[in-house]
């Protein structure tokens, strides 16, 4: 019998091995169509695989080099390729948000993945506080990036597990300290306790949304405090 240890990787593995060290490497070279090229062959070796994931990720990863190397039309390709080729399903919507929104300062359309990752995950099921509050922070920074401030607190304040990196961006925006305020108070024991469930992540996350209400009750002095 062969042992987990000598257990060939699964494909999904092997995809994110190739990204991280090869791709890495030749996107610092400064070697952009060598890394899409690897990308692309690992992709057409998973086409019948039913590996989700790892297609998913290395998709993502084939529109982030062209986004890096000053190719955004086929960045926008890749993300219309993983909308037609992958499977609806919360983490496709949320890798295709984070694309749009990132890669191609699109929030409309980063907000239209976000609200379908919402609805999936309550339809089937999977609507944990994690994932919720990855797709509410995703909407609020989309919110954000088109200049919806209401709609960018309204989303981070939907979210169970508030992102400190959204309520700063809030801050900087000009919304009112108060209400940010209010909002990490009122999510700071779930966070505690997301943290003692989760572990160092979390606890730097529940550390940082502290020292933001500390500095709110300060009276806002000079930049809110971000990790250096």
């Amino acid at each position: 019998m062969t042992s987990s240890h000598d257990a060939p990787p699964s494909p999904r593995a092997r995809a994110y091995f190739v990204a991280s060290f090869e791709v890495a490497r030749r996107l610092a070279e400064g070697r952009g169509d060598e890394a899409i090229a690897i990308l692309e062959r690992e992709l057409e070796r998973t086409a019948h695989s039913g590996d989700v994931p790892g297609r998913r990720f290395l998709m993502s990863q084939i529109a982030l080099c062209h986004a890096r190397t000053g190719r955004p039309e086929q960045a926008r390709a890749v993300l219309e390729r993983m909308e037609e080729e992958l499977p609806g399903d919360p983490e496709t919507s949320l890798a295709l948000a984070e694309g749009y929104l990132l890669l191609l300062d699109n929030p409309e359309r980063a907000s239209h993945h976000t609200a379908l990752a919402l609805r999936w995950s309550e339809e089937r099921g999977e609507d944990t506080p994690e994932l919720l509050s990855r797709a509410r922070s995703l909407m609020a920074r989309a919110r954000l990036a088109a200049g919806d401030l209401t709609g960018a607190f309204g989303a981070f304040s939907a979210a169970p597990l508030p992102d400190w990196r959204v309520a700063v961006a809030l801050l900087e925006a000009g919304f009112d300290p108060a209400r940010i305020r209010n909002v990490l108070a009122e999510a700071l024991p779930e966070l505690k306790a997301h943290e003692r469930r989760m572990g160092a992540a979390a606890a730097a996350a529940a550390d940082q949304v502290r020292r933001l209400i500390l500095w709110i009750d300060a009276g806002c002095p000079d930049g809110p405090p971000v990790p250096s």
